[in-house]
């Protein structure tokens, strides 16, 4: 069995500007500043992450940061499915599609997503594309803040439907930074990074994924990546 475990951002889709404007509407609630938003770098981070490196960088206290991150994020979620309506610059990826119905309709592999985004976020945005169906279960940034920390929960998760533990060598982790490397290499899992997020080439490369895609058109070549 392999378990399949999904970024969203960057390597499934680009949502375009929305998450963006919702997340400074959302500081601007909560914090009443949004920090430098406008140069902030969100690859591979999770949702809770950039909240607090954001206010970090604003100068908001530790305490001030933690005692208001969830309802940021909760106000967050709220103005992405408003600006979601208002800004469609968004796009699915090539190949997507077919690849995840590929591996869903195949009995040894487990379909999951291992993100950043809070769960209602993600599903949000997954929903507009209708690709939440292709997705088993999955382990969403408002569970922790840390990846790797993320990945083990997604392997406890696989082990409650498989009702088996799950070992490193039997994943495979697909993103498209350095983050999700960092990820996979956590529990030892495979990783499989594809180049249509916004890292660089040589960057992606420097991490020392198995694979670098430029992208999922080659559907059976990403096939053989993540089920080797």
């Amino acid at each position: 069995m392999r378990l399949a475990l999904f970024d969203i951002d960057g390597t499934l889709l680009r949502e375009g500007i929305a998450p963006k404007l919702a997340f400074a509407r959302a500081l601007r609630e909560t914090y009443d500043t949004t920090g430098p938003i406008s140069g902030f770098r969100f690859a591979g981070m999770t949702d809770p992450q950039c909240v607090a490196e954001i206010m970090r960088m604003a100068g908001v206290p530790e305490d001030v940061i933690r005692e208001r991150r969830d309802a940021c994020l909760d106000r967050y979620v709220e103005h992405l499915t408003l600006e979601m309506r208002n800004h469609d610059g968004a796009k699915i990826f090539p190949g997507v599609k077919e690849l995840l119905a590929r591996l869903r309709g195949r009995e040894d592999v487990l379909v999951g997503l291992l993100t950043g985004n809070v769960e209602r976020g993600a599903w949000l945005k997954l929903g507009r594309f209708k690709l939440g169906d292709y997705f088993q279960f999955g382990a969403f940034g408002n569970e922790h803040e840390d990846r790797g920390e993320l990945a083990k929960i997604a392997v406890e998760k696989a082990r409650e439907i498989l009702g088996r533990p799950v070992k490193g060598d039997e994943v495979t982790v697909i993103g498209d930074t350095p983050r999700d490397v960092a990820c996979a290499r956590a529990i030892g899992a495979r990783a499989v990074i594809v180049a249509t997020g916004l890292v660089a080439r040589e960057e992606l490369q420097a991490a020392e994924p198995d694979v670098i895609l430029d992208s999922f058109e080659d559907v059976e070549g990403t096939l053989q990546a993540i089920c080797p």
